[in-house]
């Protein structure tokens, strides 16, 4: 049992995992972890007294992947037991929630400028549950010789699909060609 710390791309996530030997070099993993999915192309814009605003944002999404999958060790036989490297594969459900960016006063579904921006605690309770579900392929090794206590790094891609879609910039926000 442990747990692990994230940095992604849409920032950090904080989560706990429960690893179990199966044999010499392969184990069962059990991941569950809270984070958040953003835009790549989010820009978040400060003003002069403070207050920030990311123009066309439409909603934030707090995701709680839980995933269970496998990781083998590599190479038990050519490296000490001090540094064992491994590969780690895990899918499962994704569990989200979508609440607005924005309070939109006039149900148009895009900000107007006369619409204030909410901070993350006060959209919460206006969200709603979404459900889909993601994966992550990865490498990493744990370091020492502890049989107690797992100190490792893993670097990897994680995944996750909502069939239905989440905006989590305005529709209208279209990617360069």
């Amino acid at each position: 049992i442990g747990m692990n710390i994230a940095l992604t791309n849409s920032g950090f996530g904080i989560g706990a995992y429960l690893m179990r030997s199966i044999s010499a070099t392969g184990s069962f993993v059990a991941d569950a972890m809270i984070t958040t999915l953003k835009d790549d192309r989010e820009q978040r814009f400060f003003g002069f007294f403070g207050e920030s605003i990311i123009p066309n944002k439409q909603n934030y999404v707090h995701v709680i992947p839980l995933q269970f999958g496998f990781q083998k060790r590599m190479f038990k036989e050519q490296i000490e037991d001090n540094f064992r490297p491994f590969i780690h594969l895990a899918g499962g459900p994704t569990f989200g929630w979508v609440s607005p960016y924005y309070l939109d006063t006039n149900f148009n579904g895009r900000r107007d400028n006369f619409e204030p921006p909410m901070d993350i605690f006060s959209a919460f309770p206006k969200g709603h549950f979404e459900m889909g579900f993601g994966g992550t392929v990865a490498v990493g090794a744990h370091f020492g010789t502890s049989k107690k206590t797992s100190n490792g790094l893993r670097f990897g891609f994680t995944f996750n699909v909502f069939p239905q879609g989440i905006y989590v910039l305005e529709p209208a926000v279209k990617t360069a060609t």
